[in-house]
């Protein structure tokens, strides 16, 4: 992704995250068993969340343009001949930016950016760029704080990579040296945009920024034929693993993004990703040297919880990360780090061997502290969250590289994960052992959608897998439609070992359920669909209508009307999950046209006809979670908060 090429801006600040916590609960969709508690703040799982009344409003706050590379070797701080640095990175003007949102209350690990508008401008709102970012999921949750936890509650990070369309250059582009480079490297009047998020809060904290994090930002130009989602270049996996007091694995340096450039002769490091700091602020306590090289033999080594020592022989020295414990350097710099003038050997040691991150010892020998992947491989899907209906068909697409250059005409294979099963009431996790109700399992019925189970790249690495949702009829009963998790691999390769638990590598659909509009849609007809949003998004009853209420609809009728038109890229889309099928949502709109309410018809319950075809599916109690199951359960718990050890780690640093 070209985020890490020059010429680049980064930048940093806060972000607002007010994502509504009543729908994390999967029974809180069962209107039969919900209860006005449900509405309350709670602690841990308990009641509502931690943020009942959330909007799922995203938007970037405080946030300052912190430098700019611009290709010539330049290191930081670095020169500022545009004005630039201090600038506002900002969102919409006059409205909120964007909205946050899960995929499902069974799948949370991919929550998505929706809607959004990223705006630099001075400090008099003069308008120096602007671009609308394509819709995007966050990969690679990983450990990021090694205290401060108990403060904030949320120890964990994750990124999200997209690509900011519908440029718009203010006046300023022209006269700015900088910014004239950039507009004539990108193609297509795109930019390539990083997120890398840490330190949000889930507390309550008395230092007012509940529901707020730090984020650290890297713009640049945009080449045809890149990923959207994820860095299309080499990345490196952290090896050395120490465990939570819940047993949970913490992997620093995991998942670092970097791009080698041949032409300028450059190594350009992404660890503002994943460089461990000692508090939500990015804080870095670290006091050891870290080491970049290229290893001359091949390292295997999968996660351990000591770190595998590499003989200095064995190793080319690139150079030493100079960062700078502190407050600053990571915000200030974003942990983008580059290595000049390679070496003609280090060059030629680049093509075909993997880059490692080491520390030294007292032993005479280096600490492995993150690898390259096993023969520089990287499959990844791209648009790896899908949403489908009945008859829909969507196309995911695949990027394949090899040393960071298109790997052609190599197979990948897809296969659905078995299906999980469902949890009796009473039982399950923390979050589910309150659950009044059976919690439905997913991946069934598995003739829900249709794919192909091989495909091959072309000579560029690229390839496309096409995915349609069939006719499903409310296999998890209260819960509209079903959720589907798929993995790919690379024919004859395995996951490499040191691959973090929380990579996101699979690709995720919601298929809802099939739906047929009626001729003279009534209440009864949506009333269901209209109880739950009532149910689940507090907010919208307390402030502007409740949609349990037929009658309170029809006075505002208008309103409604209007943001259940919007278009599904639009902020004021309704409902703000998107996870309404096109023909319900069409039913609510023809219902609001004509709102006719049958008299003394009582709602099909969820107890009757849906809790009937839930317990008629297929027989999943007592089968147990494959692997890769039990680390996607754990990453959505992770990043819920539940589970963690929020208690200061400071022996987790072994090196």
């Amino acid at each position: 992704m070209s985020y890490l090429h020059f010429p680049s801006l980064v930048f940093s600040g806060d972000f607002l995250s007010d994502v509504s916590t009543v729908n994390n609960q999967t029974y809180h969709y069962n209107n039969d068993t919900f209860i006005p508690s449900y509405q309350e703040f709670g602690k841990g799982a308990t009641n509502g969340w931690w943020n009942p009344v959330g909007g799922a409003i995203f938007d970037f706050q405080n946030c300052t343009v912190k430098g700019l590379h611009y290709g010539d070797g330049s290191a930081y701080p670095f020169p500022d001949l545009n004005g630039l640095v201090g600038q506002f990175i900002t969102g919409a003007d006059g409205r909120a930016t964007g909205k946050m949102v899960d995929l499902d209350p069974q799948q949370q690990g991919c929550s998505e950016l929706w809607a959004i508008k990223l705006r630099i401008t001075t400090k008099e709102n003069e308008l120096i760029l602007e671009g609308d970012m394509d819709a995007t999921g966050f990969r690679d949750l990983q450990y990021r704080q090694s205290g401060g936890g108990s403060v904030n509650g949320q120890p964990l990070g994750g990124t999200w990579t997209t690509v900011l369309n519908n440029v718009k250059w203010g006046g300023r582009a022209e006269a700015s040296p900088f910014l004239k480079k950039l507009k004539a490297i990108t193609q297509y009047n795109r930019l390539s945009l990083n997120l890398n998020a840490y330190g949000y809060y889930y507390n309550h904290a008395e230092d007012g920024r509940f529901s707020m994090g730090r984020i650290l930002g890297a713009i640049g130009p945009w080449f045809v034929g890149e990923p959207s989602t994820f860095a299309g270049c080499r990345r490196l996996y952290g090896m050395v693993q120490n465990v939570a007091p819940n047993g949970q694995p913490i992997i620093y340096f995991s998942n670092s993004n970097f791009l080698f450039d041949q032409a300028a002769r450059r190594l350009t490091f992404d660890f503002g990703s994943s460089f461990p700091i000692a508090n939500s602020m990015g804080k870095i306590d670290l006091t050891a040297k870290l080491l970049v090289a290229v290893s001359r033999q091949a390292v295997n080594a999968g996660l351990a919880p000591n770190p595998v020592e590499i003989d200095p022989a064995e190793v080319t020295l690139i150079g030493e990360v100079e960062y700078v414990a502190g407050d600053d350097w990571l915000n200030d710099t974003c942990g983008i780090v580059s290595f000049d003038d390679l070496s003609a050997e280090i060059m030629d040691l680049l093509k075909d061997h993997q880059v490692v991150l080491l520390t030294t010892n007292n032993s005479g020998t280096y600490s492995l502290l993150a690898r390259e992947s096993i023969n520089g491989y990287l499959l990844r899907a791209d648009n790896f969250v899908q949403r489908l209906d009945a008859g829909q068909s969507n196309f995911v697409n695949f990027y394949a590289y090899q040393w960071g250059k298109p790997l052609a005409n190599n197979t990948i294979t897809i296969q659905l994960q078995p299906p999980t099963p469902v949890i009796p009431k009473g039982q399950g996790t923390q979050s589910e052992k309150n659950n009044p109700v059976d919690i439905p399992g997913n991946n069934y019925p598995a003739d829900g959608i249709s794919f192909a189970h091989a495909i091959r790249t072309d000579a560029n690495g690229f390839a496309q897998l096409k995915i349609t949702g069939n006719a499903i009829h409310n296999p998890r009963g209260y819960l509209d439609g079903q959720i589907y998790f798929l993995d790919y691999q690379l024919q004859n390769f395995g996951p490499d070992p040191a691959e973090g638990p929380y990579n996101n590598d699979n690709i995720f659909v919601h298929l809802r359920d099939f739906y047929e509009i009626p001729e003279n849609p009534t209440w009864d007809d949506i009333a269901y669909t209209m109880i739950q949003y009532a149910n689940l998004y507090p907010i919208m009853s307390k402030y502007l209508v409740d949609l349990s209420d037929p009658e309170a609809i029809i006075k505002k009728k208008d309103i409604v009307a209007f943001a259940f038109s919007q278009q599904i890229n639009d902020p004021l889309y309704m409902p703000v999950t998107r996870d309404l099928s096109e023909n319900k949502r069409l039913t609510i709109l023809k219902w609001l046209e004509n709102p006719i309410i049958l008299p003394k018809k009582k709602l099909a319950k969820a107890k009757g006809a849906k809790e009937k075809e839930l317990a008629a599916s297929p027989a999943q109690l007592g089968k147990a979670l494959t692997e890769k199951q039990m680390k996607l359960k754990n990453a959505v718990r992770a990043k819920q908060g539940e589970g963690i050890s929020v208690a200061e780690f400071p022996d987790l640093f072994i090196f």
